[in-house]
């Protein structure tokens, strides 16, 4: 069995050898060969030298280099392009996900029958805010979408050569690996590991980047708010209809005195406002259409560690 550990990284240079280190400490001595490979996600800081170097000293970590900066999903993405093995580990490069539960997660596979185990961050350290603003994220993206995302689940996780092959025939301009992994129908398994503290650098998702990112995935993956602008209209309707009642009583009982002032108020409230939001629903996914049939390349790779060749498959 072959393993390849996917790393995207993003300002955490420092934390590279410890990754490396630990993977060799975890699966060395046992019946499983392994590869390490880095992405550079070009985010602050160097850690192409020390990746090129780190693949110099060993044969089995590899490094891609990304022409700029796509995000986390993405460069997960182009780690599972380049991936060989015949399952693969994706874990954050700030060790805040332990590479040395590895042993733990093959075992689950080898005895769950399944095509994937996604860890569950139990007791995840980190700041209040950063643990209320995920769950808030994923139980929306539940609620929106319908899709059953692990409350607690992230990218942590072991997932099959065919959950990856998988994985990599959607051709969505934006990914989320969790959701997508659902998509999929394949089997699941969840193995609950506590989540560590940040080894080095910070959180790069503030509230704009998941606001951004909850819009954009709920978007994607779900036409519902398309049909709840259907039910905010029939809602607002109903709630223009009782103000009228109640401004008609008013009127009539002599309180308002300006004639027409009553009709075109409310007109002018109700029409306006139920446009302006169906037209920026409507053009959210018109946006989405946009960019899908532009048919642009949604990753591009600078370059590759001398030990690895760049896959010709089409990212």
């Amino acid at each position: 069995m072959l393993i390849s550990v996917v790393s995207p990284v993003y300002n955490c240079t420092n934390c590279l050898p410890a990754i490396v280190r630990r993977v060799r400490e975890t699966l060395d001595g046992h019946d499983i060969r392994w590869e390490v490979l880095f992405v550079d996600d070009r985010g602050p800081g160097e850690p192409w030298p020390v990746i090129e170097a780190l693949a110099a000293a060993d044969e089995r970590v590899r490094g891609v280099r990304l022409m700029r900066n796509h995000g986390q999903h993405l460069a997960i993405w182009a780690g599972l392009a380049h991936a060989r093995g015949d399952w693969v580990a994706v874990i954050d490069c700030d060790l805040q996900d332990d590479p040395t539960m590895l042993m733990r997660m093959v075992d689950v596979a080898r005895e769950g029958n399944c095509d994937a185990v996604i860890v569950d961050r139990g007791e995840w350290r980190d700041t209040l805010w950063r643990r209320a603003a995920s769950r808030l994220f994923t139980a929306l993206l539940r609620a929106i979408t319908g899709m059953k995302v692990g409350v607690n689940a992230g990218n942590f996780g072991l997932y099959s050569e065919r959950m990856v092959n998988n994985l990599l025939a959607y051709r969505d301009k934006e990914v989320f690996l969790p959701a997508m992994t659902v998509m999929t129908g394949l089997e699941r398994r969840s193995l609950v590991v506590p989540r560590a503290s940040r080894a080095e650098g910070r959180s790069s998702y503030g509230f704009r980047q998941l606001l951004r990112l909850a819009v954009a995935l709920i978007i994607r993956f779900s036409d519902r708010p398309l049909k709840l602008s259907v039910v905010a209209g029939l809602a607002l309707s109903g709630l223009s209809a009782g103000v009228a009642l109640v401004v008609f009583v008013a009127w009539a009982s002599g309180v308002i005195k300006v004639a027409g002032w009553t009709s075109l108020m409310l007109s002018i409230w109700f029409v306006g406002g139920l446009i302006l939001s169906a037209l920026g629903v409507h053009g959210f996914y018109i946006g989405r259409i946009f960019t899908e049939v532009q048919d642009r390349p949604r990753i591009r790779v600078m370059q590759t560690t001398a030990n690895l060749t760049a896959t010709k498959q089409p990212l």
